[in-house]
């Protein structure tokens, strides 16, 4: 037989509490995401301030906001939104972060070379040290390409497999 709960009291006492502000900007970034992926840039711009009424200190939502609003001309908050995107990437290269914003995306927004040399620096710096990390569980010797002759296999240039 099914037995009726004790009260309402305990339904609510093990119902999951509501995500935090937190998880909420993070769920807003990732549909943010989803949207500019799938070529819906307006919908991205929409998440990415969601995301971001939610989590001011959100670097990664103010970067992607930035690139989605230039790539559809949107230019209604441009101004503020490289003064913070600027401000956002001198306090994490000061706090000796690597930036969100990538060297490559750094084009598009009008920064000082210094601070693009930073910027490029910092993400060298990252990638050395993932490239550190992984050294250990290269085989003995590293990784080797075949000889040259033997990867065009008849040694032919440009020859392909059968």
């Amino acid at each position: 037989s099914l037995e009726a709960p004790d009260s309402p009291r305990d339904l609510t006492a093990t119902a999951p509490s509501a995500p935090s502000t937190e998880a909420q900007a993070l769920a807003h970034y990732h549909a943010a995401l989803a949207h500019q992926a799938s070529g819906r840039v307006g919908a991205a711009v929409r998440h990415f301030r969601a995301a971001l009424a939610l989590q001011a200190d959100f670097p990664a939502a103010l970067c992607s906001l930035a690139r989605a609003q230039s790539s559809i001309c949107d230019w209604s908050s441009r101004e503020a939104t490289l003064v913070s995107v600027r401000a956002s990437l001198v306090r994490q290269l000061d706090e000796g972060a690597c930036p969100a914003l990538q060297p490559f995306d750094a084009f598009a927004v009008p920064l000082e070379l210094p601070l693009v040399l930073r910027l490029a620096q910092a993400h060298a710096a990252a990638a050395e040290a993932v490239a550190a990390s992984l050294r250990p569980l290269l085989p003995p010797g590293g990784l080797c390409h075949p000889p040259r002759d033997a990867a065009a296999g008849s040694g032919a240039a440009g020859a392909t497999r059968p």
